[in-house]
């Protein structure tokens, strides 16, 4: 099996190769052979020369989805982070920009039906298999995908478009809504809101670690040297990815996570302006707090979806690295969305964070706007297996 059924979609931020479980071989080493001979990988370039990926980890993205057993939802959505120069595909971690494109591709490739259309929404109820949660995907009916015939609705959406930071154009908004972000687990894992890790060179720093979204831990930017309104191609990668796996190894068993592509790390600082990715000025005002995060083998020319969840989770925690970074008078009251400024712009996310006595601080809900798009649907071909590197 060479040709494999498949459709490249952009969600959010992020692009990736979507399949239908069904037209895959069961999961282990020969389906992870097709996948990242499709994708490119490995390749000692970095560019994926051979496949479709785009030679950085937000383009180097596999989903595998299929209908879901679970009586309160309609899909699984299996999400793969294909690494670039490794022969290796990470099953463990999440993509939030993917969940909108995941909900799109299961209205295009007919895995709901018509009943699905609910106040000028289609709603999709996902299972994300690899964080185990729930989520609810509101598609637009105009969203730009060619919507199999049994999602066609009967009535258009507002027409409202939305122009997403660090993706060109505009599109109609998709609203993913997370249940449970933490998939069960505690939110602050060490029951701490912050605990103290060592820099490079053995100072202690402090830090929030959550488990909303993905595994993520957040420390002040000051700390690492940085202003926090720097834009990925203006950091010194010699310094800022040692530092970034430094904290990750200290991280990950407080985080109860074996260390792959996650943790991910967030270097966060007050509200500040500063000149976006896209020569946009982003003035102080128009922000609670600045984050740039970590994505594998860089920072992320934008923000991850997962990790504005984590972040909107911590900055409800009083007294997080999160909380501290925005300015009293800005403090999120409850049900405020929090916006945050990152190299691509200003993003929007909200969170229901609360606290009780028997639980602590813990997260009910959590939701952000994203934008998707079909970019191709056909087949994908892998090189021949005595021909792929």
């Amino acid at each position: 099996m060479r040709a494999l059924r498949a459709a490249w979609i952009r969600g959010g931020t992020s692009k990736g190769l979507f399949f239908k479980k069904a037209d895959l071989p069961p999961p282990g080493a020969g389906r992870d052979a097709l996948l990242l001979g499709a994708i490119g990988s490995p390749d000692a370039s970095g560019l994926q020369l051979n496949g479709v990926g785009g030679g950085i980890s937000s383009t180097s993205k596999v989903a595998v989805i299929s209908k879901s057993e679970r009586p309160d939802y309609d899909i699984d959505y299996l999400f793969g982070q294909v690494e670039i120069k490794d022969r290796y595909i990470n099953w463990e971690g999440s993509c939030g920009n993917l969940s909108a494109a995941a909900g799109v591709f299961a209205l295009a490739e007919g895995f709901l039906q018509p009943s699905s259309f609910r106040k000028g929404r289609h709603e999709v109820r996902i299972w994300q298999v690899n964080q185990g949660y729930g989520m609810v995907v509101h598609v637009p009916p105009d969203v730009d995908a060619p919507l199999h015939k049994d999602a066609e609705p009967a009535a258009a959406s507002d027409g409202a478009l939305l122009s997403l930071a660090g993706v060109p154009g505009k599109e109609p908004p998709v609203y993913v809504q997370l249940m449970d972000p933490t998939g069960g687990r505690a939110l602050l894992p060490t029951g701490n809101v912050v605990d103290v890790l060592q820099l490079l060179d053995g100072e202690p720093v402090e830090a929030t670690l959550v488990t909303a979204g993905n595994p993520t831990v957040f420390i002040p930017a000051a700390a690492a040297g940085l202003t926090g309104t720097e834009l990925p191609s203006e950091m010194d990668y010699s310094k800022i990815l040692p530092l970034v796996d430094h904290l990750r190894v200290q991280a990950a068993p407080l985080l109860g996570v074996e260390l792959s592509d996650q943790p991910r790390v967030g270097f966060l600082s007050a509200p500040q302006s500063y000149t976006s990715s896209s020569g946009e000025t982003i003035g102080e005002e128009t922000t609670h707090l600045l984050s740039r995060i970590s994505t594998p083998g860089r920072i992320h020319h934008a923000h991850t979806g997962t990790g504005s969840i984590a972040l909107a989770t911590a900055a409800c925690i009083e007294g997080s690295v999160a909380w501290k970074c925005i300015p009293a008078s800005r403090r999120l009251v409850a049900s405020e969305a929090l916006r945050f400024g990152h190299p691509g712009g200003v993003t929007e996310v909200r969170a229901d964070v609360r606290w009780s006595q028997e639980q602590g601080w813990h997260a009910v809900g959590a939701g952000f706007e994203r934008t998707a798009r079909y970019l191709m649907r056909g087949e994908v071909f892998a090189p021949l297996a005595d021909r792929a590197p």
